[in-house]
């Protein structure tokens, strides 16, 4: 899901990579799979780079709120539990 996020936000695989310091062949499997999978492409390609499609953007707005709220949650954890409530 990262993948295909800052892949949005960079709009190469290569920049991507980088960015996630792995490898381009990496990041473009990652990106191949939900075509695939889903008989959907994410993204699209052009001489210009990536952009994403419809579906992409959908997926990119709700994958990008995930990833931000897990992060959210490991900050919490780190921080002793202080902003965590609730019952497990």
């Amino acid at each position: 899901m990262e993948v295909r996020v800052r892949m949005v936000e960079s709009g190469s695989d290569s920049g991507t990579a980088r960015r996630l310091r792995v490898g381009q062949p990496a990041v473009s499997k990652t990106v191949a799979q939900p075509k695939e999978s889903l008989g959907v492409n994410l993204l699209l390609r052009s001489s210009r780079g990536l952009t994403p499609a419809e579906a992409g953007q959908n997926f990119y707005e709700c994958a990008k709120r995930s990833i931000e709220e897990a992060d959210e949650a490991e900050l919490a954890k780190c921080d002793g539990g202080a902003g965590l409530f609730g019952t497990w």
